[in-house]
């Protein structure tokens, strides 16, 4: 399922909450109930849409239950503000039952007992609910008529219940056989395969569909429209495959060139996770979407549109297939199984499909997003087991779920991974599984212990950062062994990680690799490793195969002038290069080492980043490198120095420091500004290796170049008793004042027609103040120093 930004939650007051918390209790209890007593082998659907009753449904549901414990006497089903018109046990009718607009409880004319199988049918009408956020639910319309089976704002997610009575959570597990009757002209596509098609006395026409898997309530689809289906078919491991665009008349031609990749994305999944376990591969075009219903993804009108923009997506809708459809989740706590995984499949069809770099930059891409914006998109570092209910579809389930599942890949090793996940396709297929679960099963078929790994990236939350932290070489004769030593750090993590399990690259003059493994646990470690040639450099994860708490990227520089390193936050500019050089980048987001001395120059390091430069670099080479500041408050290109940078105070103290290993102290290495106060570069005049951050010290010790027209000029400064603004606003503005540690002395409103104003400061004590010009949409346009002597 595509992610979707949540709505936010406002707290009325604590009596109001408790009282919610007490209704989200009980709906919980509810639910477990229903799917701890009765199972559902079966539902027979039988539904007019918007044909009789205009913008409603109207029908009934026959559910085959089969009671878990004996002597059942009653039967809860879920089911979501509708008229319920009757029930029957059976033939006989129901005289009386309970409904509160979602449980409705039926009591039973005959006990029922573990051995047996009995029908409830439920007739009823109404008009189909769609959840607060707009998503979830059965959207009605003359043009398009559909189900979207998981609400976002609802707990429990699963809405099933938004258009037929049934055992509503992801345990339970049922087949299916739909009867849709379509107004004339419409075509009615629902999971599994189409039987029969009857025309009507009116000319309306009943779909008869079957789905013989068995598949919980959420995942049932239903899709009604003048659809016109795109066919194919694609040969796979066990047999021929049907596949079903339905689509749009007029949007058929763009459906066969965004789908021309369909076959390749079913062929890399296959290899990689198993055969496909469903009769058909389907897609049908809806206004809202994706949503990985079995056979039948609701996919977004808007994505088919004759490119490839989207394929990542429809690549991630058709991998659920088996990671949510074929496997389920257990809970809602264990959403990352079914999203992080399908994310992580994202990046598999970039490797299978464009190859190993595209992939990297795929997974480059989602780790920068997540260590820089996940926690404020989801209110804090979190766990990816035991995700609160409001975060059950945010960035940590999908985005930092799939970089586990890649660290997992990692851990393993390509070939015990996918057989392992392979096997686990076949053992619990059509079945739930928890996060315990899965932990437990991989252990057990892969030989390998992985309580420590899922202890530190699923149970709890934050990332692990690893590095080396020296190398030295022991011995030349013959071989040549050298010792390693590893250092990791934590970025926002309560423990370390245990019995971890890196690869590691050793880089000689000629650029020979030779790869060998390191084990350790706790903050160091080390191994003496014997290499067949005298390595110059050493580097943790150099194919970015391990999800930690960096983002890095290597590079060959032949030719002058600027090179990207993407997601780093880097590019150097090479002034001269006799012979290739390589060069890797590693951005580290968590807090460097501290000063081993006292600075009177140097006032605080940054607090959440650092980076790496390392490579083999020929005679001559001679580069400059540009690290990027930013202290704007957005999800852009922010978000990185707000914690070192003040609210409203300037970079014109920022420096950039260096040191060429962790046996050194910070210095300030010579550097240009480039930029504003709130974004820009600080470019290392000399490019060397070892490592670089930022810092706030001295204020103007770097030539700055800036191109931005200044908005006021202030004089005398310094001064003693006051300062005289002249202004040169074409807007309404805000004068901001501040000490340096972001401290508001003064905040003013300045008229665009206001060309001159005196400030007085004779209260003010000495020292070196800030005054920011921000405008109504508190987006700073100039900053300038006050002096006050």
């Amino acid at each position: 399922m595509n992610r979707r930004m949540k709505k936010l939650f406002y707290c009325f007051g604590f009596v109001i909450g408790l009282f919610a918390v007490l209704l989200m209790n009980e709906a919980l209890a509810q639910n477990t109930f229903l799917s701890d007593t009765l199972d559902a082998v079966h539902y027979d659907v039988y539904l007019d849409v918007n044909h009789q009753l205009q913008n409603q449904l109207s029908g009934h549901t026959v559910a085959h239950l089969t009671p878990k414990v004996a002597s059942v006497n009653k039967v809860k089903l879920q089911l979501l503000n509708f008229t319920v018109d009757s029930i029957f046990q059976e033939s006989t009718k129901i005289p009386s039952w309970n409904y509160n607009n979602d449980i409705l409880e039926v009591p039973l004319s005959v006990l029922q007992n573990q051995t047996d199988t009995f029908a409830i049918t439920v007739y009823y009408h109404g008009s189909p609910t769609i959840e607060p956020y707009g998503w979830g639910g059965f959207h009605i319309s003359n043009a398009v008529s559909y189900n979207l089976g998981v609400a976002f704002d609802a707990n429990p997610h699963n809405y099933g219940r938004a258009w037929f009575p049934c055992i509503d959570d992801f345990i339970d597990k049922a087949s299916y056989d739909f009867y849709i009757t379509a107004a004339p002209g419409n075509n009615a596509v629902c999971n599994g395969s189409l039987l029969q098609t009857t025309t009507n006395n009116d000319n309306s026409k009943t779909f008869h569909w079957r789905l013989n898997e068995i598949i919980p309530g959420y995942l049932v689809s239903v899709a009604v429209s003048n659809y016109a289906a795109v066919e194919g078919i694609y040969h796979g491991m066990n047999g021929t495959i049907p596949t079903y665009i339905y689509a749009n008349p007029s949007d058929t031609a763009n459906a066969r060139a965004s789908f021309i990749h369909l076959n390749n994305m079913m062929q890399i999944f296959e290899n990689k996770w198993g055969s496909y376990r469903w009769n058909r591969v389907g897609y049908v075009s809806t206004p809202l979407g994706a949503m990985e219903h079995p056979t039948n993804i609701c996919y977004p009108t808007g994505c088919i549109d004759g490119t490839l923009n989207y394929e990542t997506l429809a690549a991630h809708e058709l991998s659920h297939h088996w990671f949510g459809d074929l496997i389920t989740c257990a809970s809602a706590e264990d959403m990352w199984i079914n999203e992080g995984w399908a994310t992580y499949s994202e990046a598999l069809f970039m490797e299978g499909m464009y190859g190993n770099e595209a992939a990297k930059a795929y997974r480059r891409d989602k780790m920068r997003k997540v260590l820089q914006f996940a926690h404020y998109k989801d209110a804090g570092y979190r766990a990816l087991y035991g995700i609160p209910n409001q975060y059950t579809y945010g960035e940590t389930v999908y985005q930092k779920g799939a970089l586990v599942a890649q660290s997992l890949r990692s851990y393993l090793g390509d070939t015990v991974f996918f057989n392992a996940i392979k096997q686990i396709m076949n053992d619990y297929a059509f079945r739930s599984v928890s996060s315990s679960q899965m932990r437990d099963y991989l252990s057990a078929k892969t030989g390998v212990n992985l309580n420590d790994f899922y202890q530190f990236h699923v149970f709890q939350p934050g990332f692990t950062h690893f590095a080396v932290d020296s190398f030295k070489v022991l011995s030349t004769s013959g071989a040549f062994q050298t010792q390693v030593w590893v250092r990791q750090r934590l970025n926002n993590a309560p423990s370390m990680a245990q019995n971890n399990r890196l690869e590691i690259s050793f880089m000689g003059q000629n650029w020979q690799i030779y790869k060998d493994t390191i084990h350790f646990d706790d903050q160091t470690g080390n191994k003496i490793f014997t290499i067949p040639f005298s390595p110059v450099l050493v580097m943790i994860d150099m194919e970015e195969r391990f999800s930690d708490a960096t983002t890095d990227c290597y590079r060959t520089l032949k030719n002058t002038g600027i090179v990207e390193f993407p997601e780093t936050f880097f590019s150097a500019d090479v002034l001269a290069v006799s012979d290739s050089a390589f060069m890797r980048v590693t951005h580290n987001w968590v807090k460097p080492d501290d000063l081993k001395q006292a600075s009177t120059i140097i006032y605080r390091l940054s607090p959440n980043r650092f980076w790496t430069v390392e490579g083999v670099l020929p005679a001559g080479f001679q580069s400059k490198g540009k690290f990027t500041y930013t202290k704007q408050n957005n999800q852009t290109n922010g978000l990185l120095d707000n914690k070192l940078l003040p609210a409203f105070s300037s970079a014109d103290s920022l420096v950039l420091l260096y040191r060429q290993n962790c046996a050194d102290d910070w210095k300030i290495t010579p550097f240009t500004k480039q930029g504003d106060p709130f974004s820009g570069y600080l470019i290392a005049n000399e490019l060397k290796q070892g490592e670089y951050t930022l810092g706030i010290g001295n204020p103007n010790q770097s030539g700055i170049e800036k191109t931005e027209e200044k908005v006021m000029k202030i004089s005398p400064n310094p001064a003693k008793e006051g300062f005289y603004f002249e202004m040169n606003n074409n807007e309404d503005c805000i004068l901001i004042i501040s000490d340096l540690k972001g401290k508001i002395i003064e905040r003013m409103e300045i008229r665009k027609t206001v060309t001159s104003f005196y400030w007085r400061a004779e209260t003010l004590s000495k020292g070196i103040y800030q005054a920011i010009i921000i405008n109504k949409q508190n987006t700073p346009i100039d900053s300038q120093k006050l002096i006050k002597e």
